[in-house]
């Protein structure tokens, strides 16, 4: 049985991803009857789907592996870990998408390039989500060869031999496919970091125009750029505290059963909970479902 600290973070946990759980399911469901009724969805609602159902697969898998390993520490399982690399691969994929699509398609830039990548991003956005799903494979890749080998060291071969093997195996976890995932992960970052610059000296520009030509600071271009910089910014938040877990993690093995490893997850998990309701608040087609949702449970 857990100590009363580790069942507190445990309940905490719980809740925290029982709540993205629940947002993502929203904007899946929203979205899906989108998809049935007009066959088609515009391309930041594909990428907003798309990492819906990643995130909402990724709280799942981060939840049945967390307790699975706590409560049966000596019966491993192939699939704990494997579905996990894959929907955290594709969701930092997806977020990173997400996260480029606004800063083109917002940016004022006029710059040949930039100006022939925003009239064309949108066709991009299928294939961009296909690579994404393609990168998230080799990533699921070595993470399924080592967790097959792992389970099935107890069965063949002699305790030296499993011993060797063993060792192999979290060598190349611990100096191979760490740090590849992680390498991966900065690539994400770096992408975020430059929409955001890349959007900071977009908003500087219209507001120098906006001096020259004394428009009021009103202006609805100015209000969707600092939306968006806001948004981009708890995306580079959200980055940062899914980062430095896995840094900490690669260089310092926690314990499932120990306080600690709780209270990373809850930090971790917390940004990806909670950004789901700022998605929400932020699209006006979800945002207008809600309303009727809520109008209509007060008016039961």
């Amino acid at each position: 049985m857990p100590s009363l600290l580790i069942l507190f973070f445990m309940i905490i946990f719980l809740l925290e991803s029982m709540a993205g759980i629940i947002q993502n399911g929203f904007i899946i469901t929203v979205l899906g009857r989108e998809w049935v009724r007009c066959r088609s969805l515009s391309p930041a609602d594909t990428i907003l789907a798309s990492l819906g159902i990643s995130r909402f697969f990724l709280q799942w898998a981060t939840i049945f592996s967390n307790f699975y390993t706590y409560f049966s520490p000596t019966n491993r399982s192939i699939y704990t870990g494997i579905f996990w690399s894959f929907t955290n691969t594709t969701t930092f994929w997806f977020t990173t998408w997400l996260a480029v699509f606004f800063c083109v398609k917002i940016s004022s830039f006029t710059h040949p390039i930039f100006f022939w990548l925003k009239w064309r991003i949108s066709r991009f956005v299928p294939w961009l989500l296909l690579w994404s799903i393609m990168i998230s494979a080799l990533i699921f890749i070595p993470s399924f060869v080592k967790s097959y080998y792992i389970f099935q060291l107890p069965v063949t071969g002699n305790y030296s031999e499993n011993t060797t093997v063993h060792s192999r195996i979290h060598a190349f976890q611990r100096h191979f496919f760490m740090p590849l995932h992680i390498f991966i992960l900065l690539i994400n970052f770096i992408l975020v970091l430059v929409s955001i610059i890349s959007l900071i000296s977009s908003l500087c520009r219209h507001l120098g125009n906006m001096q020259d030509h004394n428009v009021c600071r009103q202006d609805p271009t100015m209000q969707v750029h600092i939306t968006t910089l806001k948004s981009l910014c708890y995306f580079l938040l959200l980055y940062t505290s899914n980062v430095l877990p896995l840094i900490i993690t690669a260089t310092d093995s926690i314990s499932v059963c120990s306080s600690r490893f709780w209270v990373v997850e809850i930090l971790t998990y917390a940004g990806i909970s909670i950004h789901p309701a700022f998605l929400i608040l932020n699209s006006s087609k979800l945002r207008r479902v809600l309303k009727k949702m809520l109008h209509g449970h007060e008016a039961a």
